[in-house]
């Protein structure tokens, strides 16, 4: 597992590396002269997701472009869980590296791979059928493929998909899971 982990870690610094050489490279097909308009290059979103607003968890997050195609995400969020009552306040930190051609110049859109750790805390400890405690902390280090679509006529509204594979502890227990998110954004 650990060796697995490692290798798609390495493949997001090895983009991340690749990607620093060539930052402006391309700074002519920043401009979509055919409609004669200047095309937007956002380096900077804020974040919410809204499962987990829905499950009373209030979460907001930011990207931010650090090279072509790679960005930093994080995000921090606080609030008691609709199915179990539990309160729980959350920190989370990845990377992102979009994959495909970049349409209208390199925005932080379209199709991409994502390494990131998320960790929960816990208000109360978690007990077993026995009643012992066995702490108060969560986590999950996953890696994702997704999609982000930009909306509007200035393109800066976002929403994202992803779908991935990750380590998730939770009361004492570690096991390999799928997992999933649905993040919508501002950017500017």
């Amino acid at each position: 597992m650990n060796k697995l982990f490692t290798f798609f870690l390495s493949a997001c610094f090895f983009g991340l590396n690749a990607q620093s050489v060539a930052i402006d490279s391309d700074s002519d097909e920043r401009f979509d002269y055919s409609e004669k308009k200047e095309v937007k290059n956002y380096n900077i979103e804020v974040q919410t997701r809204p499962i987990s607003l829905l499950q009373g968890v209030y979460t907001a997050g930011m990207e931010f472009k650090i090279a072509q195609s790679t960005s930093i995400l994080f995000d921090f969020g606080a609030g008691t869980s609709l199915f179990d009552e539990s309160t729980l306040t959350t920190g989370m930190l990845g990377i992102r590296y979009y994959i495909g051609p970049k349409e209208n110049g390199d925005k932080i859109a379209g199709s991409y791979l994502s390494f990131r750790h998320r960790s929960r805390w816990y208000q109360d400890p978690f007990t077993n059928l026995a009643g012992e405690e066995l702490g108060t902390y969560g986590a999950n280090t996953n890696f994702m493929i997704g999609k982000k679509w930009v909306f509007g006529p200035s393109e800066q509204i976002s929403a994202a998909a992803e779908v991935g594979a990750g380590r998730q502890t939770w009361a004492g227990t570690t096991l390999l899971l799928p997992t999933w998110a649905v993040t919508l954004g501002f950017r500017f």
